[in-house]
Parts: C-alpha cells; sequence; structure tokens
C-alpha cells in the first residue's frame, strides 16, 4: 500500500513567495544508486554536501531566484504529476538546503523562523559533544594547499603502477613474517607481557602517532588524487587532532569524495588509510627482520602490529564508524547506512506497532530493507559493548572519572532518549489518531520485556576449565642426597609400598657416618660394663648416657639411608621417561625423579571463581575436551575444595599457555592465579576418552533464575573483580 501524501501544508504561506537559489559555489554530480539517479548538490567552499532523487532535483534546479517557491512548485506538478514533492516536502527540502548553507535567499522573519537554521545547528552540536563525549574532534588547519603542492608525486600511489608496487611491498612483507614467525610470536609475549608493557608504551603510541598521520595523509592525498582525475577537485579543508577515549589522534575530513560519480573511486578513498597502512607494515616488517638493533626492532614491531592487525580490526569493522563503514556503504551503494537504518527500525515500530500513517519509507527497495534491519541490530548490539568496554577500560585507570563518566553515558544514551521517547507518545501530533494504540502496545511491550527477563525462571548455567589428572597421583622428589646406583624402568605398574624400590641412591659419607656411630655404640657399651664392674656408678652413669645417644644417632643415620630408596606410596603406574639420564649422577634433595599414577582412574580438575555459584558435591556436569568436537562427557562432582587457592592445578590453565585463567603478573611460572577460585574434582563416566594432561571446558548448571537476577549478578561480580569493591 503507498503512502497518503498530503498535497497541501499549512505552512505554505511562510515560503510560498521566496525567490531562493542555490548558491554560485554549488556544484551538483550525478550518481547511480541500486539503479536509480541521485543527485549530489556540493559546496567546496564548506564541504557541505546534500542527496537529491529526481523529482527533488528537478524542483531544486528551477530555484533561479526570479521565480518564486509557489510557481517552482507548480511547473512541477504539472512536468512530474504524482512523483512531484507535496508542499511538506518541499519546506523540508528548502530547510534542509537552508541549514546546510547550499540556498541563498531573503527570508521573511516567518520563513526565518520555519527554516531555523542557526539554532538547530547549535543544538545539534551542543547535543553531538554531550553524546559524544568519548570522541571528541577539534579542527586544526586546512591542508589543501599542501595537498595541491604535492598531490602529484603522492598521488602516484593510487595509479596502477602504485598498486603493482604495494602488491610487491605486501608480498615482501609477507614472505619474511612466515619465515620469521617463531620470533615473531616469541616478540609478541615479550612486547606486551606485564614486565615490558610499561617500558614499550612510549614507544607504542609513537608508532601510533606516526601510523595514524600517514593513514589520514592516504585519505587526504586520495581523494585529492581523483578530484583532479576527474574535475571535481577533491577538496580537503579540514585536518585535525580527535580524542578518541581522551587519547589523541589525527583525522582529515575527505567527505569531498562523496561528489565522484565512481563508488569505486570513493571506496578507495575510504580503503586509502588502511591500504598505505599495510604498505607501511610491510616495510616494517622487512626491516624488523634485517636488523638486529633492539630500539629498531621494537619500534618496527610496533609499527608492524599497529598497521596490520590493530588497523583492520578497527578500521576493517564496518560496524564501527570508520573506514570500512563507507567503503560498504559506497560497494552496496546506501549511503548514510548508520542513520537510515535507525530510521528504517522506528519506521517499522510507528507503522507496524502504533499504525501510524503517512510515513515516508526511509528504504527505496527491498535490498535496503534487508540492509537496515541487519546492520541496524548489529551495530547497534556491537556499539553498546563497545562503549561498556570503554567505561570498563577507563574506570580500571581512573575510577572517579569512570563512575562520572558512566553516569553520563547513562543520562545521555538512556534517560535523555527515554525522556524523548515519553515526550513523543504524550505530545506528538504524529500519533494524534493512535496514540492510545502506541501508548497501550508501548506499555505491553515493556511489561512483557519486564515480565520476562524479571520473572520467568531461565537455565543459569556457567562454565570452567579444568584439566584431567589421575585419581591417584603422587611426584616423587629425592630426600637424602647420593649417587643414583639403579632405578626401575618408566612405565611399570608398581603397588603401594612394595618392597623393591623405585629409585636407590647411594651415599657413601652416610656409611662411613654409620659404622662410626655404631663404633661409639660398642665404645660406651664396653666403658659402662667396665664401670659397673668397678662399682663406679657415675662413671657408669655417664657412659650409659652416652651410649644411649649413640644408639640414637645408629637409629637416625639408618633411617637416613633407608630414605635413599624412593618407594611407591600409591597404586599406579611408574613414570619417569629420563630417570636413566641420572644413572651415576648426584641427586640434590627435593629433586624431582618422576611419579606414580593411576592412568586407569582419572579425574578432572576444574578451577571455578570464588564468586560463582558452586554446585554440591554428587551433582552432574558436562565436559568437551577443548579442540575436540567430540560427544559430550558427562561427569560426577566428587569434592570441592574450599575457597582461597590462588594456585592452578596446572600451568595448563593459565593465559601463558592458552588457558582461561588470569596468572599473577608477578608469577613466572604462570601457576598463580590472580584471582582465588575454589577447586572442583569430576569423576568423568565411565569410558569417557580422556588422556592425561588435556584442558576440558566443563559446564556447570545451577537452579534457574529469571535473565535479569542472572545479569544483575554478573554485573555486581564484575565490579567487584574489577575494582576490588
Amino acid at each position: 500500500m503507498g503512502v497518503d501524501r498530503p498535497t497541501f501544508s499549512e505552512s505554505w504561506y511562510r515560503v510560498a513567495e521566496l525567490r531562493p537559489r542555490l548558491r554560485s559555489t554549488v556544484q551538483i554530480t550525478r550518481q547511480h544508486f541500486r539503479g536509480q539517479v541521485w543527485h549530489v548538490v556540493q559546496d567546496p567552499s564548506n564541504n557541505q554536501f546534500f542527496r537529491l532523487n529526481d523529482p527533488g532535483y528537478r524542483f531544486v534546479a528551477l530555484l533561479d531566484g526570479r521565480r518564486t517557491v509557489s510557481e517552482v512548485w507548480k511547473i512541477c506538478n504539472e512536468q512530474l504529476g504524482d512523483s512531484a514533492p507535496t508542499q511538506g516536502e518541499a519546506i523540508q527540502l528548502l530547510g534542509q538546503l537552508y541549514t546546510s548553507n547550499l540556498l541563498q535567499a531573503d527570508l521573511a522573519p516567518d520563513a526565518e523562523g520555519l527554516f531555523n537554521r542557526y539554532r538547530k545547528r547549535r543544538v545539534r552540536e551542543v547535543q553531538g559533544y554531550l553524546m559524544n563525549l568519548l570522541f571528541i574532534r577539534i579542527p586544526l588547519i586546512d591542508p589543501d594547499r599542501f595537498l595541491d603542492r604535492w598531490v602529484g608525486f603522492f598521488g602516484r600511489i593510487f595509479t596502477w603502477y602504485g598498486f603493482v608496487l604495494w602488491v610487491l611491498l605486501l608480498t615482501a612483507g609477507g614472505y619474511f613474517a612466515v619465515t620469521h614467525w617463531s620470533q615473531l610470536a616469541a616478540q609478541s609475549e615479550q612486547v606486551f607481557s606485564a614486565q615490558h608493557l610499561a617500558a614499550n608504551l612510549p614507544l607504542l603510541y609513537l608508532s601510533f602517532v606516526i601510523i595514524k598521520v600517514i593513514h589520514e595523509f592516504g585519505h587526504a592525498f586520495a581523494c585529492k588524487r581523483f578530484g583532479v582525475v576527474t574535475g571535481t577537485g577533491g577538496e580537503v579543508h579540514a585536518m585535525g587532532v580527535m580524542f578518541l577515549v581522551f587519547t589523541p589522534m589525527p583525522y582529515v575530513d575527505a567527505s569531498s569524495a562523496w561528489a565522484f560519480r565512481s563508488k569505486g573511486r570513493r571506496a578507495l578513498v575510504g580503503a586509502a588509510g588502511m591500504l598505505v597502512e599495510l604498505a607501511v607494515a610491510s616495510v616494517a616488517c622487512v626491516v624488523w627482520a634485517n636488523t638486529a638493533h633492539p630500539d629498531v626492532r621494537a619500534l618496527t614491531y610496533n609499527m608492524m602490529f599497529l598497521a596490520s592487525v590493530s588497523t583492520l580490526l578497527f578500521n576493517g569493522n564496518p560496524l564501527l564508524r570508520y573506514d570500512a563503514y563507507y567503503i560498504l556503504s559506497d560497494l552496496i551503494e546506501i549511503p548514510n547506512l548508520a542513520q537510515r537504518s535507525k530510521n528504517y527500525l522506528y519506521y517499522l515500530v510507528r507503522r507496524y506497532a502504533w499504525s501510524v500513517r503517512n510515513l515516508q519509507n526511509p528504504a527505496h527497495s527491498r535490498g535496503e530493507k534487508i540492509w537496515f534491519v541487519l546492520y541496524g541490530i548489529a551495530s547497534t548490539l556491537y556499539r553498546v559493548v563497545i562503549c561498556v568496554g570503554i567505561l570498563l577500560f577507563i574506570a580500571d585507570k581512573l575510577f572517579l572519572l569512570g563512575f562520572v563518566l558512566a553516569v553520563a553515558a547513562v543520562v545521555a544514551w538512556v534517560l535523555v532518549p527515554l525522556g524523548k521517547f515519553v515526550r513523543y507518545l504524550a505530545t506528538s501530533n504524529e500519533l494524534f489518531r493512535t496514540r492510545g494504540r502506541a501508548i497501550i502496545s508501548t506499555v505491553l511491550v515493556f511489561a512483557a520485556i519486564i515480565g520476562g527477563l524479571g520473572f520467568i525462571p531461565a537455565p543459569d548455567r556457567f562454565r570452567a576449565e579444568g584439566v584431567v589428572e589421575p585419581e591417584q597421583l603422587a611426584i616423587l622428589h629425592v630426600r637424602e642426597p647420593g649417587f643414583l646406583q639403579s632405578f626401575l624402568p618408566s612405565g611399570q605398574p608398581v603397588r603401594a609400598n612394595q618392597q623393591a624400590p623405585l629409585v636407590k641412591l647411594v651415599n657413601r659419607e652416610l656409611e662411613v657416618e654409620l659404622a662410626e656411630a655404631r663404633t661409639d655404640v660398642e665404645v660406651a657399651r664396653t666403658e659402662m660394663v667396665k664401670a659397673e664392674g668397678e662399682s663406679d656408678a657415675n662413671r657408669a652413669q655417664v657412659y650409659r648416657k652416652k651410649l644411649q645417644e649413640a644408639r640414637d644417632q645408629v637409629r637416625l643415620i639408618e633411617a637416613r639411608l633407608g630414605e635413599l630408596e624412593v618407594r611407591p606410596p600409591v597404586d599406579g603406574v611408574w613414570i619417569s621417561p629420563q630417570i636413566d639420564r641420572s644413572e651415576g649422577g648426584y641427586l640434590e634433595p627435593g629433586q624431582r625423579v618422576g611419579l606414580v599414577a593411576s592412568l586407569d582412574r582419572l579425574i578432572v580438575r576444574a578451577t571455578v571463581l570464588q564468586d560463582s555459584d558452586v554446585a554440591q558435591a554428587g551433582q552432574k556436569v558436562e565436559m568437551r575436551v577443548l579442540g575436540r568436537p567430540d560427544p559430550v562427557i558427562t561427569g560426577t562432582i566428587v569434592r570441592i575444595l574450599p575457597a582461597g587457592q590462588d594456585q592452578l592445578p596446572s600451568a595448563a590453565l593459565g593465559y601463558a599457555v592458552g588457558g582461561s585463567i588470569a596468572t599473577a603478573a608477578d608469577d613466572r611460572q604462570g601457576t598463580r592465579a590472580a584471582e582465588r577460585f575454589f577447586e572442583v574434582r569430576i569423576v568423568p563416566q565411565e569410558g569417557a576418552r580422556l588422556l592425561s594432561g588435556q584442558r576440558v571446558v566443563v559446564r556447570f548448571d545451577t537452579p534457574s533464575k529469571p535473565l535479569a537476577q542472572q545479569w544483575w549478578k554478573s554485573l555486581l561480580q564484575l565490579v567487584q573483580r574489577r575494582f576490588s569493591i
């Protein structure tokens, strides 16, 4: 069903006798978007743009400063019929052109109040700063003359032979990255480790500034180059500093590329920064691989990382309004994709939920509808995640500032839009006929959401990582020093406290001490007997005491000699694959010689943060081996160790080797957790295909709770963990 477009407007008398015209500096370029002809109105002097469809362009083209608006509107109706702009659309079009400084007219007070150009612009600027506290732009210079001077040299980058050079650079960089991959990975761990990160930050930021300046000049020279080629000028009049989360970085306004007829050239201007950065990353990789100077390697590594990984993650993400967003908009031929997506979602609500009539559909084709829905939902969710992450990052560093910004964000992003929404429901003329339906449907939707999230129980689950170990595991160490005389080969089954030792050491010094102690026993016994025969009670008492001390010494040395034999404390398999390398060697006390493990009886030791809802002993859980798409393995909780531990069951669970548990920054071994945890021990099902040392993900099911309660608890836990409150 078509939109009912009212032909007349009650405000028409305010503009009907005006004789406006486009400014003399305005240029108009025709473009094609999804099979439709559009006209881009551009003023190079102030870098303002406006896009017109064909009926709108015909209306504007007739505004020559001599005809009145009323005359132009009548001509359009005669020529275009039903396609001609209505009076309301004509007023809106004139106001938008005037607001963009593209229209010149002597306005009567009524018309000026209708257009209200300056007040609207000032309000938008203030709102923009309030709504973008973390993203502030400050223009500093006009680089257009500099670009005109150097475009003949640097503009050659954006030619066919420039493209060939770019491919060769990327090939060389890729070759050195692949052939030096192990060194690259090792330096990554070193540069971003807690010990080296603070020292590397100045170099990292210096590299960041250099890369971003090159990036922005890439956009500027590409815009200027294609502007010269197409004859549209490609003016770039603004370059400055943008504070992104209070971090200064350069920016350039290359919006004049919107006037290019070729979408390929517009997309190339958008991609120029990333293309230049990838070339810089390739050059940095070549230098990094062929130098040994530590400072040069650190600087080139930082540039390589920032110009490749960082650039692709941020500038290459179309959900953020950076380069990839504008490239996507050009390639799919949907200008202003983000704003139109929001407008379309809002249109769907007003049209189908509130039954508002006479609405203009922002989508002009079925393809646009699909893009608007997908992009609108995805970008909104992603923006929420990014903003929350940024606020948490700031709060980590500056808690008070983070709290203030969080309050400001809630006001700007939640309360203000909510207030506008309530005001719209209560007072908008658009809802004059359907206000009751709109209010009732809105209340019902909010009630359904609140009821669903706040009262309907939902499965409550959480996951934790664990490591597979033998149920019985005894790590054996040397208790007395000595030379390795004999040992049991690794892999042999053993019994607890069996007669045959696993490892036997010899210590000649202890044997000599034992012989001397036994001699002392005989001497003391002889002297004691002699004193008793001579009825010398005092002397007999002295030697009786010496005899006891000598016997105690013998027992002590014999016990120490017994410690030279290492026996299994549990049943299992003796595992010591490198014991043969120590044969005849000297072993120190505390030195590990092997372990005894019950390989046929395995157990999973999982670590659960102490603020989690730990399940009860006897409860069933589900497990899956990391990196293995096997069926789910069930298990039973047999024991839960109290909270307060920080020593991981295995280093495999820590960040250092790919685990999910954050380890303490000062722990080089990677076995001490940054947060205390419970240890949950789980017996897997019979016949489970598990091997000792494997990492598994365990899913714990706790009593069902409403989602709102689960999310609130997760939020509290996040705040408590991050800020220790």
